[in-house]
Protein backbone atom coordinates (compact mmCIF):
# COMPACT_ATOMS: atom_id res chain seq x y z
CA UNK A 1 0.00 0.00 0.00
CA UNK A 2 2.66 2.10 0.81
CA UNK A 3 4.30 1.86 -2.70
CA UNK A 4 0.38 3.00 -3.95
CA UNK A 5 0.44 5.87 -1.89
CA UNK A 6 3.60 7.13 -2.58
CA UNK A 7 2.24 7.03 -6.68
CA UNK A 8 -0.95 8.43 -5.89
CA UNK A 9 0.72 11.30 -4.67
CA UNK A 10 3.47 11.65 -7.14
CA UNK A 11 -0.04 12.42 -9.32
CA UNK A 12 -1.49 13.93 -7.12
CA UNK A 13 1.16 17.19 -7.35
CA UNK A 14 1.77 16.70 -10.67
CA UNK A 15 -1.72 17.06 -11.60
CA UNK A 16 -2.06 20.06 -9.19
CA UNK A 17 0.89 21.85 -11.25
CA UNK A 18 -0.90 21.20 -14.33
CA UNK A 19 -4.11 22.60 -13.58
CA UNK A 20 -2.51 26.14 -11.74
CA UNK A 21 -0.90 26.81 -15.26
CA UNK A 22 -3.05 29.78 -17.56
CA UNK A 23 -3.08 27.27 -20.34
CA UNK A 24 -5.27 24.99 -18.10
CA UNK A 25 -8.51 27.36 -18.72
CA UNK A 26 -11.23 25.28 -19.75
CA UNK A 27 -10.61 21.70 -17.95
CA UNK A 28 -9.09 23.43 -14.58
CA UNK A 29 -11.90 22.43 -12.56
CA UNK A 30 -11.90 18.53 -14.30
CA UNK A 31 -8.11 18.55 -12.94
CA UNK A 32 -8.89 19.93 -9.60
CA UNK A 33 -11.60 16.53 -9.37
CA UNK A 34 -8.69 14.57 -10.42
CA UNK A 35 -6.50 15.93 -7.70
CA UNK A 36 -8.37 15.76 -4.83
CA UNK A 37 -9.20 12.23 -5.93
CA UNK A 38 -6.04 11.52 -5.96
CA UNK A 39 -5.35 12.84 -2.49
CA UNK A 40 -8.06 10.85 -0.91
CA UNK A 41 -6.58 7.94 -2.22
CA UNK A 42 -3.34 8.75 -0.97
CA UNK A 43 -4.96 9.37 2.66
CA UNK A 44 -6.70 6.15 2.33
CA UNK A 45 -4.28 4.10 1.21
CA UNK A 46 -1.88 5.68 3.99
CA UNK A 47 -4.30 5.27 6.61
CA UNK A 48 -5.22 1.44 6.14
CA UNK A 49 -1.48 0.53 5.83
CA UNK A 50 -0.59 2.12 9.17
CA UNK A 51 -3.73 0.69 10.53
CA UNK A 52 -4.54 -2.52 9.52
CA UNK A 53 -7.28 -3.52 11.40
CA UNK A 54 -9.03 -0.23 10.48
CA UNK A 55 -12.61 -1.28 8.59
CA UNK A 56 -15.23 0.89 6.55
CA UNK A 57 -18.25 -0.50 4.75
CA UNK A 58 -20.48 0.41 1.79
CA UNK A 59 -23.02 -0.34 -0.44
CA UNK A 60 -23.14 0.53 -4.13
CA UNK A 61 -25.56 -0.93 -6.54
CA UNK A 62 -26.30 -3.91 -3.85
CA UNK A 63 -23.08 -4.56 -3.68
CA UNK A 64 -21.43 -4.25 0.20
CA UNK A 65 -18.01 -3.47 0.35
CA UNK A 66 -15.85 -3.55 3.38
CA UNK A 67 -12.23 -2.14 4.77
CA UNK A 68 -10.34 0.06 2.30
CA UNK A 69 -11.67 -1.17 -0.29
CA UNK A 70 -15.32 0.49 0.67
CA UNK A 71 -13.47 4.14 1.44
CA UNK A 72 -12.37 4.12 -2.02
CA UNK A 73 -15.21 3.16 -3.88
CA UNK A 74 -16.57 5.89 -1.59
CA UNK A 75 -14.16 8.41 -2.84
CA UNK A 76 -14.42 7.51 -6.21
CA UNK A 77 -18.80 7.55 -6.04
CA UNK A 78 -18.06 11.08 -5.34
CA UNK A 79 -15.44 12.15 -7.89
CA UNK A 80 -17.55 11.24 -10.53
CA UNK A 81 -20.80 13.66 -9.66
CA UNK A 82 -18.02 16.32 -8.62
CA UNK A 83 -16.95 15.45 -12.10
CA UNK A 84 -20.07 16.29 -13.95
CA UNK A 85 -20.41 19.45 -12.32
CA UNK A 86 -16.88 20.28 -12.78
CA UNK A 87 -16.97 19.95 -16.60
CA UNK A 88 -20.17 22.38 -16.52
CA UNK A 89 -17.77 25.30 -14.72
CA UNK A 90 -15.00 24.43 -17.30
CA UNK A 91 -17.15 24.85 -20.10
CA UNK A 92 -18.25 28.29 -18.66
CA UNK A 93 -14.52 29.59 -17.98
CA UNK A 94 -13.55 28.43 -21.60
CA UNK A 95 -16.61 30.63 -23.12
CA UNK A 96 -15.86 33.30 -20.26
CA UNK A 97 -11.78 33.50 -21.69
CA UNK A 98 -13.10 33.42 -25.62
CA UNK A 99 -15.08 36.53 -24.64
CA UNK A 100 -12.55 38.10 -23.17
CA UNK A 101 -9.61 37.95 -25.66
CA UNK A 102 -9.36 40.55 -27.91
CA UNK A 103 -10.81 40.37 -31.58
CA UNK A 104 -7.77 40.82 -34.14
CA UNK A 105 -7.63 44.35 -35.63
CA UNK A 106 -9.07 44.14 -39.49
CA UNK A 107 -6.44 44.03 -42.04
CA UNK A 108 -6.39 46.89 -44.69
CA UNK A 109 -9.38 47.15 -46.82
CA UNK A 110 -8.35 45.90 -49.99
CA UNK A 111 -9.81 47.67 -52.89
CA UNK A 112 -12.04 45.26 -55.45
CA UNK A 113 -12.86 48.05 -57.95
CA UNK A 114 -10.20 49.68 -60.91
CA UNK A 115 -10.47 53.22 -61.06
CA UNK A 116 -8.08 55.77 -62.41
CA UNK A 117 -7.90 59.33 -60.64
CA UNK A 118 -5.92 61.37 -62.71
CA UNK A 119 -3.98 65.09 -61.79
CA UNK A 120 -2.59 67.10 -64.42
CA UNK A 121 0.93 68.81 -63.92
CA UNK A 122 0.41 72.86 -63.78
CA UNK A 123 4.02 73.71 -65.57
CA UNK A 124 6.12 70.85 -67.65
CA UNK A 125 9.62 71.12 -69.25
CA UNK A 126 8.49 70.26 -72.66
CA UNK A 127 5.36 71.51 -74.60
CA UNK A 128 2.81 68.90 -73.75
CA UNK A 129 0.71 67.82 -71.27
CA UNK A 130 1.77 65.38 -68.18
CA UNK A 131 -0.17 63.26 -66.18
CA UNK A 132 0.39 61.52 -62.84
CA UNK A 133 -2.43 59.42 -61.76
CA UNK A 134 -3.68 56.56 -58.71
CA UNK A 135 -4.95 53.44 -59.90
CA UNK A 136 -6.79 51.23 -57.91
CA UNK A 137 -6.99 47.30 -57.18
CA UNK A 138 -5.02 43.99 -58.37
CA UNK A 139 -1.74 44.94 -60.87
CA UNK A 140 -3.04 41.75 -62.75
CA UNK A 141 -5.86 43.85 -63.75
CA UNK A 142 -4.05 46.81 -65.32
CA UNK A 143 -3.30 46.78 -68.67
CA UNK A 144 -3.14 50.54 -69.56
CA UNK A 145 0.38 51.22 -69.14
CA UNK A 146 3.18 50.05 -71.45
CA UNK A 147 6.25 50.12 -68.59
CA UNK A 148 5.73 48.61 -65.19
CA UNK A 149 8.35 49.26 -62.45
CA UNK A 150 9.13 46.14 -59.96
CA UNK A 151 10.71 47.35 -56.40
CA UNK A 152 13.37 45.06 -55.48
CA UNK A 153 16.30 44.59 -53.63
CA UNK A 154 19.59 45.62 -53.78
CA UNK A 155 20.85 42.67 -54.74
CA UNK A 156 18.14 42.57 -57.43
CA UNK A 157 16.74 38.84 -56.54
CA UNK A 158 13.23 38.30 -57.52
CA UNK A 159 10.23 37.18 -55.26
CA UNK A 160 9.36 33.39 -55.50
CA UNK A 161 6.04 33.41 -57.59
CA UNK A 162 3.89 32.31 -54.93
CA UNK A 163 4.47 35.18 -52.88
CA UNK A 164 2.02 38.01 -53.03
CA UNK A 165 4.34 40.81 -53.64
CA UNK A 166 5.03 42.56 -57.35
CA UNK A 167 8.18 40.90 -57.67
CA UNK A 168 6.51 38.12 -57.26
CA UNK A 169 3.18 38.85 -59.63
CA UNK A 170 5.53 40.38 -62.48
CA UNK A 171 7.69 36.90 -62.41
CA UNK A 172 4.98 34.79 -63.15
CA UNK A 173 2.59 36.57 -64.96
CA UNK A 174 5.23 37.17 -67.43
CA UNK A 175 6.70 33.47 -67.32
CA UNK A 176 6.17 30.96 -70.09
CA UNK A 177 3.70 28.58 -68.87
CA UNK A 178 2.35 25.21 -69.78
CA UNK A 179 -1.55 24.20 -69.72
CA UNK A 180 -1.83 23.84 -66.03
CA UNK A 181 0.35 26.96 -64.94
CA UNK A 182 3.88 25.34 -64.58
CA UNK A 183 6.57 27.22 -65.83
CA UNK A 184 8.68 26.63 -68.34
CA UNK A 185 10.74 29.70 -68.58
CA UNK A 186 11.31 32.03 -66.02
CA UNK A 187 11.51 34.81 -68.49
CA UNK A 188 11.45 37.74 -66.83
CA UNK A 189 13.72 37.06 -63.80
CA UNK A 190 16.71 34.80 -65.83
CA UNK A 191 17.08 38.07 -68.04
CA UNK A 192 17.43 40.10 -64.47
CA UNK A 193 20.01 37.91 -63.61
CA UNK A 194 22.41 37.78 -66.70
CA UNK A 195 21.61 41.59 -66.56
CA UNK A 196 23.20 41.97 -63.07
CA UNK A 197 25.67 38.32 -63.17
CA UNK A 198 27.79 38.68 -60.16
CA UNK A 199 27.33 42.53 -59.45
CA UNK A 200 24.95 41.60 -56.53
CA UNK A 201 24.47 43.49 -54.40
CA UNK A 202 24.15 46.83 -56.82
CA UNK A 203 23.88 50.56 -56.24
CA UNK A 204 20.76 51.55 -54.11
CA UNK A 205 18.33 53.02 -56.62
CA UNK A 206 19.59 51.61 -59.74
CA UNK A 207 17.17 50.46 -62.40
CA UNK A 208 17.93 48.15 -64.89
CA UNK A 209 15.31 47.00 -67.65
CA UNK A 210 13.92 43.76 -69.28
CA UNK A 211 11.68 42.68 -71.52
CA UNK A 212 8.09 41.36 -70.16
CA UNK A 213 8.14 38.09 -71.38
CA UNK A 214 4.61 36.98 -71.67
CA UNK A 215 3.04 40.25 -69.72
CA UNK A 216 3.41 42.04 -73.56
CA UNK A 217 0.42 39.85 -74.56
CA UNK A 218 -1.59 39.48 -71.96
CA UNK A 219 -1.13 43.20 -70.49
CA UNK A 220 0.17 45.29 -73.21
CA UNK A 221 3.39 46.11 -70.60
CA UNK A 222 6.80 46.44 -73.40
CA UNK A 223 8.71 46.40 -70.34
CA UNK A 224 10.13 46.02 -66.88
CA UNK A 225 11.87 48.19 -64.59
CA UNK A 226 13.58 46.89 -61.85
CA UNK A 227 14.33 49.45 -59.58
CA UNK A 228 16.81 48.64 -56.39
CA UNK A 229 14.40 50.76 -54.08
CA UNK A 230 14.45 48.38 -51.12
CA UNK A 231 17.49 46.66 -49.29
CA UNK A 232 17.74 44.00 -46.60
CA UNK A 233 19.76 43.14 -44.04
CA UNK A 234 19.95 39.43 -41.95
CA UNK A 235 17.54 39.63 -39.03
CA UNK A 236 15.60 42.50 -39.56
CA UNK A 237 14.11 41.77 -42.73
CA UNK A 238 13.83 44.55 -46.04
CA UNK A 239 13.14 48.74 -45.30
CA UNK A 240 13.09 51.29 -48.15
CA UNK A 241 16.49 52.21 -49.02
CA UNK A 242 17.69 56.34 -47.73
CA UNK A 243 17.04 58.06 -51.24
CA UNK A 244 14.19 56.74 -52.24
CA UNK A 245 13.56 59.94 -54.37
CA UNK A 246 16.32 58.85 -56.51
CA UNK A 247 15.09 55.38 -57.26
CA UNK A 248 11.64 56.83 -58.86
CA UNK A 249 14.23 59.33 -60.56
CA UNK A 250 16.15 56.40 -61.95
CA UNK A 251 13.28 54.21 -62.77
CA UNK A 252 11.79 57.23 -64.86
CA UNK A 253 15.26 57.77 -66.70
CA UNK A 254 15.32 54.18 -67.72
CA UNK A 255 11.75 53.95 -68.98
CA UNK A 256 12.26 57.37 -71.16
CA UNK A 257 15.68 56.18 -72.67
CA UNK A 258 15.00 51.90 -72.25
CA UNK A 259 17.72 49.64 -73.32
CA UNK A 260 18.24 45.87 -72.46
CA UNK A 261 21.19 44.18 -70.96
CA UNK A 262 22.17 42.92 -74.71
CA UNK A 263 22.61 46.85 -75.90
CA UNK A 264 19.08 46.24 -77.74
CA UNK A 265 17.02 49.96 -77.25
CA UNK A 266 13.17 49.59 -76.66
CA UNK A 267 10.69 53.03 -77.72
CA UNK A 268 10.49 54.91 -74.39
CA UNK A 269 7.39 53.86 -72.39
CA UNK A 270 4.89 56.54 -72.38
CA UNK A 271 2.60 55.21 -69.42
CA UNK A 272 4.67 54.07 -66.21
CA UNK A 273 2.95 52.11 -63.79
CA UNK A 274 4.63 52.21 -60.01
CA UNK A 275 4.03 50.22 -57.04
CA UNK A 276 4.07 51.97 -53.58
CA UNK A 277 7.77 50.90 -53.71
CA UNK A 278 8.96 49.98 -49.80
CA UNK A 279 5.25 50.65 -48.27
CA UNK A 280 4.51 46.57 -48.29
CA UNK A 281 7.15 43.96 -47.50
CA UNK A 282 9.73 46.60 -47.46
CA UNK A 283 7.98 48.23 -43.96
CA UNK A 284 8.04 51.55 -44.49
CA UNK A 285 5.58 54.35 -43.28
CA UNK A 286 2.96 54.27 -45.90
CA UNK A 287 2.02 58.51 -45.90
CA UNK A 288 6.22 59.31 -45.46
CA UNK A 289 6.68 56.76 -48.38
CA UNK A 290 4.09 57.64 -50.83
CA UNK A 291 4.76 61.44 -50.37
CA UNK A 292 8.32 60.79 -51.30
CA UNK A 293 7.32 58.68 -54.38
CA UNK A 294 4.64 60.77 -55.17
CA UNK A 295 6.58 64.00 -55.39
CA UNK A 296 9.72 62.15 -56.79
CA UNK A 297 7.44 61.67 -60.15
CA UNK A 298 5.74 65.36 -60.03
CA UNK A 299 9.73 66.52 -59.75
CA UNK A 300 10.71 64.64 -62.90
CA UNK A 301 7.66 65.40 -64.95
CA UNK A 302 7.88 68.90 -64.46
CA UNK A 303 11.63 69.14 -64.75
CA UNK A 304 12.36 66.33 -67.56
CA UNK A 305 11.26 66.77 -71.55
CA UNK A 306 11.61 63.01 -71.85
CA UNK A 307 9.30 60.63 -71.83
CA UNK A 308 6.94 59.25 -70.47
CA UNK A 309 3.88 61.24 -71.15
CA UNK A 310 2.34 59.94 -67.61
CA UNK A 311 2.79 58.09 -64.61
CA UNK A 312 0.90 55.87 -62.62
CA UNK A 313 0.54 54.73 -58.62
CA UNK A 314 -0.83 51.87 -57.80
CA UNK A 315 -3.35 51.86 -54.87
CA UNK A 316 -4.09 47.77 -53.76
CA UNK A 317 -6.06 49.41 -50.31
CA UNK A 318 -8.02 51.94 -49.01
CA UNK A 319 -5.60 53.51 -46.87
CA UNK A 320 -2.83 53.68 -50.34
CA UNK A 321 -5.66 55.63 -52.48
CA UNK A 322 -6.83 57.95 -49.40
CA UNK A 323 -2.47 58.76 -48.55
CA UNK A 324 -2.12 59.40 -52.24
CA UNK A 325 -4.86 61.50 -52.94
CA UNK A 326 -4.26 63.20 -49.95
CA UNK A 327 -0.93 63.92 -51.02
CA UNK A 328 -1.41 64.89 -54.31
CA UNK A 329 -4.72 67.40 -53.75
CA UNK A 330 -2.27 69.13 -51.46
CA UNK A 331 0.47 69.37 -54.02
CA UNK A 332 0.40 73.03 -55.78
CA UNK A 333 2.52 71.56 -58.82
CA UNK A 334 -1.14 69.83 -60.06
CA UNK A 335 -4.54 70.24 -60.57
CA UNK A 336 -7.04 67.60 -59.20
CA UNK A 337 -10.02 66.40 -60.77
CA UNK A 338 -9.26 66.21 -64.21
CA UNK A 339 -10.66 64.30 -66.88
CA UNK A 340 -8.42 60.92 -67.93
CA UNK A 341 -6.11 61.92 -71.10
CA UNK A 342 -7.13 61.31 -74.20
Amino acid sequence: MTVAAAVFLVLCLATLWWATRPASVGVRHTLFVFVWLCAALTATLVTFSLFPTSTADGTVFGVTFGGAGAFVLLVWTAALRAGNRAADRDKREAAAARKAVPAAPPGPAVIGRQETHWYRLRRTAGSGKRWIGVITGDVRRVTSADAWVNSENTDLMMSRIHEFSMSGIIRYEGSRRDVTGRVLDDVIANELADAVRDHRPVTPGIAIVTSAGELARTHGVRMIVHSAAVEGQPGSGYRPIRDLDQAVQHALKAAGRPVLADGTALAPAQVVLFPLAGAGTGGGDLDETARTLLLAAVDHLTRSAAAPERVLFLAYTEAELTACRRILDACPDVTSKQPAPA
